[in-house]
Formats: structure tokens, sequence, C-alpha cells
């Protein structure tokens, strides 16, 4: 353990708010985040301890004319050893160092190379003491957009049409093939997923009910549309019914892979794709299980959707890919474990400990990130050596409200940010459109769910539909961009 000094430096030369200070933490390279320890000095120095070395930096500010979010100095790609990191300085020199290497042997566009030319010479300026504070942070924004348009440009150089690549969304609020969200869902996926939630599949102990599914999947089957289950566990206290709370542990783990059993079973042959485990990583747990208990559980609900469809894929599924909640310390339900389990490390704990599943599954809710952040986040779960779905993602339409939002607002506070001067309309289909494009040109990545399709959301105005089921400029963003992604 180090003990490292951050500068973060706002407009004007002075220290940047205290708000904003304390979101600062430090992660390995891979993104696994230290927990925050801190304390600020009264000049507004953050001392921050740090176990990792090398290590990166992270902070929530505020970037001119890009937005809030949470902004990475990862020494160019290297990460840092020693005792000091001048945070604003250090994100423009990372990300000018990151859109240099997206740019070889790629033609950027006017727009990236005007940004890229501009983070340079704003830089400059900085270093020349030309209002410096003001200048880096300017440098930074034009560093964003070039190493964003960089990334995104080799994306599209790259990317070809795939044959087998799983487009697709959730399909919850399935009325009847005539009405308008079913005809737009057909004209838009080929992939869907079904609510198979224990609270309303499972009112009773032994007691069943596939009512919605089995309307669902008769539509879904005549569009000739994969579906997949999600999920056949799921510790959220919303999603289970009463009757499961209270059971010991081992009477609670035979009731769920007796259920994720009867499920795989009862549609072998016609779904073929199951979220096997979902936010079990110190998150979703409201049964309040210990870390092994979380990982138990993950394996019998493997094992048994194994042993009832042995030709079906396995995912299991994970959100808050980056973990702040790590570093914040605080998770959704029951007390906090002595060290929290970041989603990367759940998956590593399970593959070592030889629990059987195909897929990582990832969530990518609103993430507050930048696409550059993103893309080296899924560096890392691809270093697990598995194919990746991307389960569940949304950003927002419009203005947010609570009243519009779904249930776990604690976890929209700590993700949410603006991205590309504000969202709307228009930059919610740009962030669909630039995150699929490069997705897409990730081999790894098997399958793009959005989540949801129609209002109200999870996300608060993150659907393809508004709630009389007129579609959002995503949705026409989306079927426009839907040939370069998938062969017919």
């Amino acid at each position: 353990m180090q003990t490292v000094k951050v500068r973060l430096d706002g407009p004007g030369g002075l220290a940047m708010p205290e708000k904003i200070l304390k979101t600062v933490y430090a992660s390995g390279m891979d993104f696994e985040p230290d927990e925050r320890r801190l304390r600020i000095a009264p000049d507004g120095t953050v001392e921050l301890q740090v176990s990792q070395t090398p290590y990166m930096i992270h902070a929530k500010i505020q970037v001119p004319l890009y937005g809030q979010l949470w902004v990475m100095a990862d020494g160019r790609g290297e990460g840092y050893t020693g005792d000091f990191v001048d945070f604003v300085s250090e994100a423009v020199r990372t990300y000018i160092a990151w859109a240099r290497r997206f740019s070889e042997n790629v033609s950027l566009p006017v727009e990236t190379r005007a940004h890229l030319d501009a983070a340079i010479e704003f830089e400059h300026l900085a270093n020349r003491g030309m209002d410096t504070p003001d200048n880096r942070l300017y440098a930074l924004s034009h560093a964003l957009y070039a190493a964003e348009g960089a990334l995104l440009e080799r994306a599209r150089q790259s990317l070809a049409p795939r044959s087998g690549l799983l487009l697709g969304c959730n399909f919850s609020r399935f009325t009847s093939s005539s009405a308008r969200y079913a005809k737009f869902f057909a004209d838009a996926f080929n992939f869907a997923t079904l609510p198979f939630y224990a609270g309303r599949t499972v009112p009773g102990p032994g007691q069943y009910d596939y009512s919605y599914i089995d309307r669902a999947l008769s539509f879904l089957t005549e569009k000739g549309i994969t579906p997949k289950g999600h999920p056949l566990f799921f510790g959220h206290r919303e999603v289970n019914p009463g009757w499961m709370f209270g059971l010991s542990y081992p009477e609670l783990r035979r009731e769920a892979a007796a259920i994720a059993r009867h499920h795989v079973e009862t549609y072998r042959g016609v779904i073929d794709i199951w979220d096997a485990m979902n936010e079990a990583h110190d998150w979703a747990n409201c049964f309040e299980l210990s870390q092994d208990q979380l990982v138990d559980l993950t394996r019998a609900a493997t094992d048994a959707l194994r042993e009832a469809n042995g030709k079906a894929l396995s995912v299991v599924n994970v959100c808050l890919p980056f973990a702040e909640y790590v570093a914040g310390r605080y998770n959704c339900y029951g007390a906090l474990p002595e060290r929290l389990r970041s989603p990367l490390r759940y998956l590593r704990t399970l593959i070592e400990a030889g629990v059987d599943f195909d897929a990582v599954g990832i969530q990518l809710y609103f993430p507050s990130r930048d696409m550059v952040a993103v893309s080296r986040m899924l560096d890392a779960y691809a270093a697990l050596g598995k194919p990746i779905h991307i389960t569940e993602m949304g950003v927002n339409g419009g203005f947010r409200v609570r009243e519009t939002a779904g249930s776990s607002w604690s976890q929209l506070d700590m993700s949410d940010g603006t991205w590309h001067g504000g969202w709307n309309e228009h930059t919610q289909a740009d962030w669909l459109e630039q995150f699929y494009t490069i997705a897409a040109a990730r081999p790894e990545i098997r399958a793009l769910t959005w989540w949801d399709f129609i209002e109200p959301s999870f996300s608060g105005n993150g659907a393809f539909l508004y709630e009389d089921e007129n579609p959002r400029e995503i949705y026409f963003r989306f079927r426009a961009l839907k040939p370069r992604l998938l062969q017919p």
C-alpha cells in the first residue's frame, strides 16, 4: 500500500469542488478498483491509498463541451508507479495517446482530426503557461472526442456484417401480434429476452405459470426470432416470490436448482440460451448470502441448466462492470463483506472454481464513461477467454426523473452522467450507433441486447418506443445501422 497524491485543478486553477475530489479512486490496469481511502489536504490535493502497481486514477468530473463523466488517467496505457498524479494533465496525455494509437493506419474523419489537433494545441498552450488550468480542461475535452472518434473510425474500417450476431431487446410487454409493439419488434430484431423472474413464473412452491412465456414464444417462433430465458436466478427482492424468503441456504439452493431445471427442461429445444445467474457479485443479494454461497448458488444454477439441456448456452450476467461500488464500498442489499467483490473478480472466481458456464454477460446501463474506457473495460473481460454477450444496456433519451426510472435508483445515481453535451434523442441514437459499431467489430462479442423496448424503462427515457408505441429516433438509427452489423 502506498500513498499517492492526486491534484485536480478546475477552472481558474483552484482545486475542484470537494464533491468531485471525493470521487477519486485508483484501480489496476484491468479496472479492478481499490476501496476508496482518501484524505483531502487543505490545498485540495487528494491523498489516496493505492494497493496496485501499476495503477490508474479515475475521477468523475465536468469536462467542458463534453459532459460529466468518469475520466481515467492511465499513464498512456502503461499505468503509474509513482506517488503523484496531476490528474487533468495526465488525462489529457492519456486520451491523446489513445487517439494516436487508434489512428495508426486509419484515415481519420475531418472532425476527429480537428479534435486531435485542437487537443495538442490546447495542451501546448497550457504547458506554456497560457490560462493553464482552463486550457488543460479544453485539451481534455478535445482529446476525449479525438480518442473516441479514432476508435470509432478504426472499428468502422474493420467492421464487416456478421452471420450469427444476435441483435435484440427484452420482450416483456407483448400483448398481441397486431400491436405496433410487436410489429416494430419483429422488424428490428433477431433476438428476444423473455422474463423468467421467479416472482412471475413460480408463484408458489412447485407451481409454475408460463402463460405469458407461451404467448410471447408463439409470436417469436412465428417470426423466426431467437428467444433467451432471463434469468434462472436473480437475487433482487422485487422479482422473487414471498415464499422464497426465510428459507435456509440449503433450502434456497435446492429450490433455485429445481426452478432452473424446470424452466430449462420445459423449453428444451425451444429456448437454448439462458442467463443462468444475474448480478451475484455482492450486488443483487436480497437473500444476504455470503460470497462463497453466491458462487455455490451460481454453480447450482449452471449445473441445473446443463443437466436439463446439455446443448443450451449458459450465460453468467453481471452489472456495473467498472465496479465503482467497490471503490465506494456500498451495495444494493445487506451487510458489506470485508472486501466487496467486483464483477470481474467474481467471474474469475467462478472460472477458478470450475463453475461450468459458456459466456460472460455484461450490463452497460448509462455507463457514464467515454467509449475508449468502455472498450478498454471490454478488453479486461475478453481476457477471461469466453464469448461476451452485452445482455442489457440503455442510455437516456431525454430528461430523466425518478418517477419514470426503474426501481434501483441507487444504480442510476452511481452511474449517471452526461455525454457529448447532454442526453437527448440525438445523442442517445449517436451513443447506440457508436457503441454497436465498436462492439460488433470485436469478434468475442456475440450478442447485443438493449433494455427496454417501450417506456417506462429501467433507465428512464431509455426505450426504443414511447408509451404510446411511437418510435424514438434510436429505433430508426438502429434499423439503418443493422445492415452494417448483420448479414441478411
